[in-house]
């Protein structure tokens, strides 16, 4: 995930810094920004089947509004942010002045994304009850088999 987060910080930056009136490399980082939204929006919906995983182990009823609404949230808050930051410093500067301090606040924001992403805990979780279940079929696999060798001597 972090990968794609710190592409959009870089893309984000170097329109704020860099880009001025150059049409084409205002293209190349306007397509670089979307970069971070593949990396961000992994880690909702990554969430979201955890939860349904966690609530069919424990016979719980899956609530497929109630996930819907929890990507929403995850998926918008940022362009919601970034909207009324922007409507923010359009209050005390021009549009052509308020965009790169827009942008300069993003890649700063994506840059601490990326950050927390590389320290992500993402490995998957054993459950007790699974490894006990586990545990128990490796038991009763081995007796059968020792079972078989027996009734073979």
């Amino acid at each position: 995930y972090a990968p794609c987060i710190f592409i959009g910080a870089v893309a984000s930056i170097l329109a704020a810094s860099v880009v001025g009136h150059q049409a084409m490399f205002a293209i190349a980082c306007f397509t670089l920004s979307v970069m971070p939204e593949v990396g961000s929006f992994a880690i909702p919906f990554g969430l979201v089947a955890t939860l349904n995983q966690r609530a069919e182990r424990e016979g719980k009823q899956v609530s497929t509004a109630l996930q819907m609404s929890l990507l929403n949230c995850c998926v918008t808050v940022g362009q919601q942010i970034c909207t009324l930051s922007l409507a923010a410093i359009m209050g005390t500067l021009s549009m052509s002045m308020a965009l790169p301090c827009v942008f300069m606040l993003a890649g700063g924001a994506q840059a601490l994304a990326g950050s927390g992403a590389l320290f992500l805990d993402d490995a998957p979780v054993e459950d007790e009850a699974t490894t006990e279940e586990e545990d128990n079929l490796d038991l009763s696999m081995e007796s059968d088999s020792a079972l078989e060798s027996s009734a073979v001597c």
